[in-house]
């Protein structure tokens, strides 16, 4: 089953994956974890013996020695053949009926060699001594459901702990993945704009299309070199927002007017790159790109405590609606909010007052 999971998992997490199954190799070294757990249950049953007993008989260890080994080993018939086969098949019936006849065998076998390991030892003691007795049967069953049943537990616990770290590895080379994914579709998206904007600067043969050009270019080196990395500089990315609103100021002209403002101390923070712009990308595709009227574009970063806070607010035209998506921009961010983040960030877009209002709140850590 582990296999299958595996070849349905990207070449790059795959391989990933496999270093992380390395590296929990400890918890997959079988004998040594199962000789280190009998180890100490027969240490505590050589305890318990001698608890009971005062002073301990040198039998005992011996005696001892052999009932902790044959338990292990019907703990294994238990752990590595009937549930595999036929509990993990759901063939439920089958396996309480085997487990049944296992527990039964159990006691049997136990005192069978702890009889003869006494007559061994100390025959003439042994001759006093019944092999079987009822008493001494169901004491020993009770005691084989104990040992094995407290093996199994500890097992299933590892094996558990096993698949959570896993599970937890998948988890997190998938999200890696996919938000390397999304961040990758930002860039051909924010291009294709900026070169729209470009090209219909030169058809005007307009003076500002050099400067524009220089401010492409220092977001394309922001974007090629800078922002591959999972978090980058606030302050770079403000700087990169600036340069993204000057390009657009240039564009559009005395009629568009830009407010920015930035609160608390961003010098210390770090956030995931590119998403801030998608919201100011979407405000000028959606708000201001056909808008022939003067413009007001009010945008208000703040730093506070443990979080970020971004507002954005557009005029809204009434031919179009909040529920456009149509682009992949709003798709992009949200879904990269909610893999970075899940429930610990809020995104609020709604129409109000004839405005766009985007208001984002996400955590710093």
């Amino acid at each position: 089953m582990a296999d299958t999971t595996l070849h349905t998992i990207p070449a790059e997490v795959s391989s990933q994956l496999a270093s992380d199954v390395r590296n929990t190799r400890l918890l997959k070294i079988r004998w040594l974890y199962h000789f280190l757990y009998w180890l100490l249950y027969y240490s505590m049953t050589i305890a318990l013996y001698s608890g009971l007993h005062e002073p301990i008989k040198a039998g005992t260890f011996a005696t001892t020695a052999i009932m902790v080994a044959i338990q292990a080993g019907f703990f294994c018939i238990n752990t590595y053949f009937l549930i595999p086969r036929l509990l993990f098949t759901r063939k439920y019936g089958w396996y309480a009926l085997a487990l049944t006849l296992l527990l039964m065998i159990c006691p049997f076998v136990v005192t069978s060699f702890q009889f003869l390991y006494g007559h061994w030892a100390d025959p003439v003691r042994m001759k006093t001594i019944k092999w079987f007795s009822m008493g001494n049967w169901i004491v020993e069953v009770i005691i084989c459901i104990y040992a094995i049943g407290l093996a199994t537990g500890v097992k299933f616990a590892k094996d558990t702990l096993i698949n959570q770290h896993l599970q937890k590895e998948r988890e997190k080379h998938y999200l890696e993945t996919e938000l390397k994914f999304l961040r990758a579709q930002i860039q051909p998206h924010f291009f294709f704009n900026t070169l729209n904007n470009i090209y219909s600067l030169t058809l005007k043969k307009s003076d500002q299309a050099p400067e524009i050009v220089l401010k492409l270019s220092d977001l394309m080196s922001y974007m090629l070199y800078e922002s591959t990395a999972p978090l980058v500089p606030l302050a770079k990315e403000i700087d990169y927002l600036r340069n993204y609103l000057d390009v657009e100021q240039l564009r559009f002209g005395s009629r568009l007017t830009i407010s920015f403002t930035i609160e608390g101390d961003t010098s210390c923070v770090q956030i995931p790159p590119m998403i801030l712009i998608l919201f100011l990308e979407n405000s000028f595709k959606h708000g201001v790109k056909n808008n022939i009227s003067d413009i007001l574009l009010t945008i208000r970063l703040k730093v506070e405590a443990d979080y970020l806070f971004f507002h954005v607010e557009n005029p809204a035209p009434e031919e179009e609606k909040i529920a456009d998506s149509r682009g992949i921009g709003l798709k992009n961010v949200r879904r990269r909010l909610d893999l970075l983040y899940g429930h610990r960030h809020t995104l609020d877009i709604r129409e109000e007052n004839h405005l766009f209002i985007v208001t984002l709140k996400m955590p710093l850590c």
